[in-house]
């Protein structure tokens, strides 16, 4: 009741201030809403960081503004609502952040240095408030605010390239002041804004256009963005058919788009993405402690097979042979563990595994086909692989169990920042490090990265820390991930990011129709 009486007063004040304050008229050109389909039981949260669901970071893309954004098209960082950044004294050690003026939150207040320290400070991820940390906080020792648009970050040491770390969305301080926060989260910066009364819980959910969006509306045609949650794969490509939903928040099967891709009324869009899918490690077995163990089963597992059965021949992903993708900022060739069924056979008769040796294998349902693949390919080594699917709700309690598996399946998004992957992965008590992994190699080699005296320095230490995660079979990749979408024919402004989770459809509309 009091999350319910919370959101029920923000949305309150947020659709008060949307009446008062509206300044944009649009011609009646465009139709007034757009639906969008959300392969999704119902969505998890519209706070950004109240939960790592991809469909939920999709959604406050439209509503939470970031401080700067890396284009990995263009290989630019781009200022978002920073207007700039500084190394004030040349070592990587404090940064100065000036924000843009005349950013307004949804209920009115602009956006200051205030924000952004509060927002860093309550998403510390040693401070419990938030599902989704901002990591890189953990690097900052003290914030100073200089003025209204003004902020140093002190950093605890040299970091070249910590500006690719604001890609963070801020929230309002004065929200959480005055706001229970479950409220107060859900407070952007964005053209658009959380509207409750288009949220029908397992049906649907909603944002509509804030008309005082810092940079206009022009853009932002469309009043209400209804995303219709489809948890059915073929019943979301049938809604878009049908013409009962508008767009797709994403195509997560290439089957779907060799259906779509024969329909004269949708187009259809795929691109190169920084999704990367692998195959990763309890590191609680003895088994898996042993790199001649992992080199084996790396041995054996036929890229090739699992592009062709689970990716459609490369409609939906390529092989990858390094855990950072072509599209990653310091991506690296290196040299990668090969397919040698022979040489896989080899390995394990000399550390003495011994055939029909078990393993159980755990994934979700969308890596159906890959666990399939890949079982097959155990096979043929005398390793007997059981495969077992999980609960993708449940999926992190799970692999954070650390007990019933010895391997699984899993996919990760690649942000801006050079050691994104790496150091949450990898790194002891890394966030995403919950399969107890632990190198005393690669804690030295990320030191080498985090200490290096020039960004094109870390960029040298970046690729040794590549090939060693590619010795060390830390992981091993599996495919790069196409991102694919659809939308009907009269649908404008639908484009695709590099990764699921960058996604942004506020920009999409529709021309009136007869």
């Amino acid at each position: 009741m009091r999350k319910i009486l919370a959101t029920m007063i923000l949305s309150a004040a947020i659709l008060s201030l949307g009446m008062l304050g509206s300044s944009a008229v649009f011609a009646e050109e465009y139709e007034d809403t757009v639906y969008i389909g959300a392969e999704i039981s119902s969505l998890d949260s519209a706070d950004p960081y109240g939960t790592t669901g991809m469909e939920s970071q999709v959604f406050t893309n439209m509503t939470h503004m970031l401080l700067t954004y890396n284009n990995t098209d263009t290989g630019e960082l781009e200022g978002i609502t920073a207007e700039s950044w500084k190394d004030l004294n040349g070592d990587g050690v404090d940064w100065q952040i000036t924000l843009k003026k005349g950013v307004h939150f949804h209920t009115g207040e602009e956006m200051t240095a205030e924000d952004v320290q509060f927002t860093w400070e309550y998403c510390h991820p040693d401070a419990g408030n938030v599902v989704k940390p901002i990591s890189a906080a953990a690097y900052v020792d003290s914030y100073e605010i200089v003025d209204d648009y003004n902020i140093i970050f002190h950093l605890k040491s040299g970091m070249y390239d910590f500006p690719t770390y604001l890609d963070t969305k801020i929230y309002s301080k004065k929200a959480f002041d005055t706001m229970e926060p479950e409220a107060a989260a859900l407070v952007g910066n964005g053209p658009y804004m959380w509207d409750e009364s288009l949220q029908q819980v397992g049906v649907q959910y909603g944002a509509t256009r804030f008309d005082d969006y810092f940079e206009g509306t022009d853009n932002y045609p469309t009043k209400h963005l209804v995303f219709k949650c489809i948890p059915d794969g073929d019943a979301i490509v049938a809604s878009l058919q049908a013409g009962e939903i508008d767009a797709l928040l994403c195509l997560q099967s290439a089957p779907y788009y060799i259906t779509l891709e024969s329909d004269p009324n949708i187009n259809v869009l795929s691109r190169d993405g920084a999704q990367s899918f692998y195959m990763g490690w309890n590191w609680t077995s003895e088994l898996v402690k042993d790199v001649k163990f992992r080199t084996a089963i790396a041995k054996a597992i036929n890229k090739d097979d699992i592009i062709a059965v689970a990716f459609e021949n490369g409609v939906g992903a390529s092989p990858s042979y390094n855990f950072c993708p072509p599209t990653g900022l310091g991506y690296a060739e290196v040299n990668a563990i090969q397919y040698d069924p022979e040489g896989a056979k080899a390995l394990l008769e000399e550390i003495g595994v011994a055939e029909g040796t078990k393993l159980t294998l755990i994934h979700y349902a969308s890596m159906k086909k890959v666990a399939e693949v890949i079982q097959a390919n155990l096979a043929e080594i005398g390793i007997d692989c059981a495969i077992t699917q999980m609960d993708a709700s449940n999926w992190t309690a799970i692999k954070s169990s650390k007990e019933g598996y010895d391997i699984f399946l899993d996919y990760c998004s690649y942000k801006g920042a050079l050691l994104y992957n790496y150091n949450r992965f990898f790194q002891e008590n890394g966030s995403s490090n919950m399969v107890g992994y632990y190198s005393e190699e690669f804690e030295q080699l990320l030191n080498n990265v985090l200490s290096a005296s020039s960004y094109e320095g870390m960029l040298e230490e970046f690729a040794t820390m590549q090939q060693f995660v590619a010795d060390d079979v830390s992981v091993i990749p599996l495919a790069y991930g196409r991102i694919m979408g659809a939308a009907l024919k009269d649908v404008e402004g639908y484009s695709l990011a590099d990764t699921t989770n960058w996604m942004n459809h506020s920009k999409l509309c529709i021309p009136k129709r007869g």
